[in-house]
């Protein structure tokens, strides 16, 4: 379901030429089942959540650019950072267990050592170098907003928020992360 909003949506705001490198993304099949956390009090954490935080994320994005009127903004370059801003998650997290058993999300040695952000940075660098024309129009501006999507060092993040896509990008998951977060708890505090 998530995947096809988010194929939809790109199919509308990403230039045709940059379509594979969302192609790259949504076809790995990984990408669809992923949890977005480890532990289940974390936000999108279980099976499908990945995809579910990066769809939020994509629509809060745009939704916000059409309402501030943002039309100056690249939408291809937006796209693409809330698109990659997560996909490092799929080596910051493994699955033990059935499928029947969601709750079977564990931290990798990845996360420890490398952490989502590097790893989405890593990610986009390579899918970007997959079309080498348009790869110094793209590479830095979408690897600054990955890099600063938790807003600050404390948070994660190499370096802080310093242009309007890495600023959008970075309030947006912060509001799909929170509102998960403020989901769970109300659902946990309903069944006490």
């Amino acid at each position: 379901m998530y995947i096809e909003k988010i194929r939809n949506l790109a199919k509308e705001e990403v230039s045709t030429l940059l379509l594979p490198l969302v192609e790259r993304v949504l076809c790995n099949p990984k990408f669809a089942y992923w949890s977005g956390s480890s532990k289940p009090e974390q936000h999108h954490f279980g099976t499908g959540g990945l995809a579910k935080h990066t769809w939020e994320v994509i629509d809060l994005c745009f939704s916000t650019k059409r309402t501030l009127k943002l039309y100056y903004m690249s939408s291809d370059e937006l796209f693409l950072a809330a698109l990659y801003h997560d996909v490092g998650k799929i080596k910051d997290y493994r699955f033990d267990g059935l499928a029947e058993c969601p709750v079977n999300w564990r931290p990798a040695e990845h996360k420890r050592l490398i952490h989502h952000i590097s790893a989405s940075a890593i990610e986009w660098s390579k899918a970007i170098d997959t079309v080498p024309l348009l790869r110094d129009d793209y590479h830095d501006n979408v690897l600054h907003a990955i890099l600063s999507h938790h807003g600050q060092r404390e948070w994660g993040s190499p370096v802080a928020p310093k242009t309007q896509v890495a600023w959008l990008l970075h309030l947006c998951d912060g509001i799909s992360a929170r509102m998960d977060d403020w989901n769970k708890a109300d659902v946990i505090n309903k069944n006490k």
